[in-house]
């Protein structure tokens, strides 16, 4: 059993076996993205039928004569083929030795013979040892299921072996945890998610999660909170938080606390729609969770420097491997220091040093212990980016900066995080997770926009300090049950945050500056009066069953239930005021997948979402949450085992949108209600060997239904009709140009509106890269990457008219990488 432990990842959430290795059921622009993506899935499209499971395959086996249960262990390690069995059908028995060339099938057989036991398929890539479970009446529950899983395809790059938040094979990724946190094949969840792995953040040369997020339809940069970190726009509604393995941001704030930094990320993963049976009180677009890099049992290093345009600079480097001689302990650190003078002229450089330990500890197959830490020190120039008039005209120049050269925002974070599982008995597993954030974030002299005065951008200067601690603890039990001929996996779980949250800030006028020709240099900087100062506290308690259900061969079922009790308090100090609220709300999802071959897999869903808001009725009662719910229907298809093509239609409506009271502007009412269709596809994966692709488009109908403010059938504001994105890279394996790789890809964003009103749009764009890549041996390699190869001037987020954040010109980049 011990060699099973060295196979063993840490999957949230996960109903790891003793003997589970991580695999659980197996314009112009417009149409030319549009012909790109078709050019990549049309001509794979009609082949499904080609797609075969590995059971049809030939391997070599060599399994000899042992105790049943390690044979059959053998067995799913080299078939990648998952199987089921109750405990007391194998205990005591012993395999027969099998060795050659055979299919998963024959060699099953080889090792069940003389045993008395057979085997029936369950699921594309899964089998059930029979006779079937006994002590059942009549539709009556069996708890005690063993589920063995396969370790699934072997990478591209170095054979790595896929998990659900493990390292990828080359660009598809085939299982996840994020949806609903065990360890999940994507094509198995009735909602669409999109999964962008480090090869693909490594071939791209991304610095920034926004280069990440590209990768993924219908996502958007909202903005950067003043160059301070990022927001998304996912389906068209604002998610001010990200998640970080599972765990959403501080609950006492409206925004991350820094940008994140790339070096200890093993993927990026988006979940489309309402969240809040997974993550609680979330937006209705969805959810982004990054998972970072784990220990692991045998050495490896991989380092890189960069450098490129407005001096940018920046070195990373990640070490794992064990810290004993039987393995038990491994461990992994990952350091990165970053600088850059930036493309906005007169704004300070821009520095960032980030590091990272994790810990784990695995004494034998059903133990497992994660301790967690990373630390980031960012000190960047305060940025509200480009400012437009009443009628929509702005400076169409990336380099024009309206801040001082000493207009800072700068940010410390510490995260702690424990984890710690527990295989209690073949059905059951048992887990905590923990995880506490310090943060402070300080904005010194920040220079925020005004308005417009005869040509002259109006500005304020705002010393600000944001202080937070937050802490979220989990509990949860995992079991496999049998009802009948339907196998369950159901997660129960509680879940309790605590966040606190410290703000203080003082403002002063300063000296307006040109729109145009902008000259900087006030002096002297005037003293700053207190302007708020005010206490935040938040208490969560969340509640949650979920149900993963294989109603036989060509059916999987999912149904997920939460119940949330929110309580925050604020202390105004200089109003002498203080606000409590109470919310709470039972939020549902469910979905149906029906498979007709192991290459398609068509689904429907219905989710939820519930979020707190501050404010207040006439009368002193306080607003009642938003709350969110989306259908969604769609096609997923893997195809010849190395192409992922999903594609989605769904609705999503937001009510409770707080709007003005009219007979009382000073209050507001719930009438406000927003609505999203939209149309998208996602295709991931390779073409023909050496042949990458990941590419996206996606349409969007986002509307204003119900506003008392706002006229109905107005749009949301920052969200384009139409968006896409085609990146594909050929890498030469063999003759004169063996170790080669070219890139290049395209970007579309269309108009979109600069608020609520609609007064005007900002015009959409398109940008082109290019990347060369050159490998000298299997350690190094060196790239040159071209973002936006035409400088096309484009403003990358609209958060509203006075906070345009404008794109990257063109950037070259030159990396050096080492891997060992």
């Amino acid at each position: 059993m011990n060699d099973i432990a060295s196979a063993l990842q840490y999957q949230p959430f996960r109903a790891v076996t003793a003997f589970s290795t991580g695999d659980y059921m197996n314009s112009v622009s417009t149409r030319l993205v549009m012909g790109l993506l078709a050019s990549a899935a049309l001509p794979l499209a009609v082949l499904p039928s080609m797609a075969t499971a590995q059971e049809a395959g030939t391997r070599t086996y060599d399994i000899p004569a042992q105790p049943l249960e390690n044979a059959l262990v053998a067995w799913m390690r080299q078939s990648g083929v998952q199987v089921g069995y109750e405990p007391g059908d194998v205990a005591g028995r012993t395999s027969a030795a099998i060795s050659g060339s055979k299919s998963s099938g024959e060699a099953l057989a080889g090792l069940l013979a003389g045993t008395g036991l057979g085997y029936r398929t369950t699921g594309a890539g899964s089998v059930r040892l029979t006779p079937a479970p006994q002590g059942t009446g009549a539709g009556g529950t069996v708890l005690g299921p063993v589920r063995v899983q396969g370790a699934g395809a072997a990478a591209a790059r170095g054979g790595v072996i896929e998990t659900a938040t493990g390292p990828v094979p080359g660009y598809r990724a085939t299982l996840s945890a994020t949806a609903t946190r065990t360890d999940t094949a994507i094509r198995d969840v009735p909602q669409s998610i999109q999964i962008v792995p480090r090869t693909v953040i490594e071939d791209q040369s991304a610095v920034r999660l926004t280069d990440v997020i590209q990768n993924v339809s219908s996502v958007q940069l909202n903005g950067t909170a003043g160059n301070r970190a990022e927001t998304y726009s996912i389906r068209g509604f604002v998610s001010a938080r990200y998640a970080i393995n599972g765990f959403p941001l501080t609950s006492g704030m409206d925004r991350p606390e820094a940008f994140f930094d790339l070096a200890n990320v093993e993927r990026v993963e988006v979940l489309k729609g309402p969240a809040s049976v997974m993550v609680g009180l979330s937006e209705p677009g969805g959810i982004i969770n990054i998972v970072t890099r784990a220990p692991s049992r045998e050495f490896h290093f991989d380092g890189s420097f960069q450098g490129g345009s407005f001096d940018f600079y920046r070195g990373e480097m990640s070490v794992t491997g064990p810290l004993n001689a039987s393995g038990t302990l491994t461990a992994r650190a990952t350091g990165a220091i970053q600088t850059n003078d930036g493309f906005r002229d007169g704004a300070r450089p821009s520095e960032r040093a980030f590091g990272a330990a994790a810990l784990r500890w695995q004494p034998d197959s059903l133990t497992q212990v994660d301790l967690t830490a990373d630390y980031v020190d960012q000190k960047v120039p305060f940025d509200r980016g480009l400012i437009a008039d009443e009628d929509g005209n702005y400076v169409h120049n990336a380099r024009t900066y309206y801040g001082e050269r000493w207009s800072t925002t700068g940010a410390e974070k510490l995260v702690l995080g424990l984890a710690a599982q527990r295989q209690v008995n073949p059905w059951l597993m048992l887990r905590f997770t923990g995880r506490y954030t310090d943060a402070l974030v300080t904005d010194h002299n920040a220079v925020d926009l005004q308005g417009l005065s005869d040509g002259m951008v109006r500005r304020r200067i705002t010393n600000r300090t944001e202080d937070s601690q937050d802490l979220t603890m989990r509990f949860e039990a995992l079991a496999d049950a049998f009802t009948g001929p339907l196998e369950h996996r159901i997660m129960a779980g509680v879940e309790h945050n605590r966040g606190e949250f410290a703000f203080w800030s003082a403002r002063a006028n300063i000296a307006p500056i040109d729109m145009v020709a902008p000259v900087h240099g006030v002096t002297p900087v005037p003293v700053a009066t207190v302007n708020n100062v005010y206490d935040f506290e938040a208490r969560n308690w969340g509640f949650y069953l979920q149900d993963q259900i294989a109603l036989g061969e060509h059916w999987k079922a999912l149904a997920g239930l939460r119940y949330d009790r929110a309580k925050s308090h604020t202390w105004d100090h200089l109003a002498g005021d203080e606000t409590p609220t109470k919310d709470d709300a039972l939020t549902f999802r469910t979905g149906l997948v029906y498979q007709p071959s192991t290459s398609v897999s068509l689904y429907a869903s219905y989710t939820q979402s519930f979020q707190p808001q501050q404010g207040q009725l006439v009368d002193g009662t306080p607003l009642d949450p938003e709350e969110g719910e989306q259908f969604e229907a769609g096609v997923k298809l893997d195809l010849l085992d190395r192409l992922s093509i999903t594609a989605a239609a769904f609705q999503i409506k937001k009510r409770n949108v707080a709007t003005e009271d009219l007979d009382n502007p000073d209050f507001s009412i719930l009438t406000g209600e927003q609505r999203v269709r939209g149309l998208e596809i996602d295709v991931t994966g390779e073409i023909l060997p050496g042949w990458n692709v990941i590419a996206n488009a996606s349409h969007l109908d986002a509307e204003i239904t119900r506003d008392n403010t706002y006229a109905v059938g107005n749009r949301l504001n920052g969200v384009p009709r139409f968006s896409g994105r085609f990146w594909t890279s050929y890498g030469f394996s063999a003759g004169a140009l063996s170790g080669l790789t070219l890139g290049g890809g395209i970007r579309v964003v269309g108009k979109r509106e600069v608020d609520l009103e609609n007064r005007f749009t900002i015009a959409g764009y398109e940008t082109f890269d290019a990347s060369i890549r050159y490998a000298f041996n299997q350690h190094w390699e060196v790239s040159v990457n071209a973002e936006n190869l035409t400088d096309r001037f484009f403003v990358e987020a609209v958060q509203g008219d006075n906070n345009l954040y404008p794109g990257t010109p063109r950037r070259v980049m030159g990396t050096l990488r080492a891997r060992y």
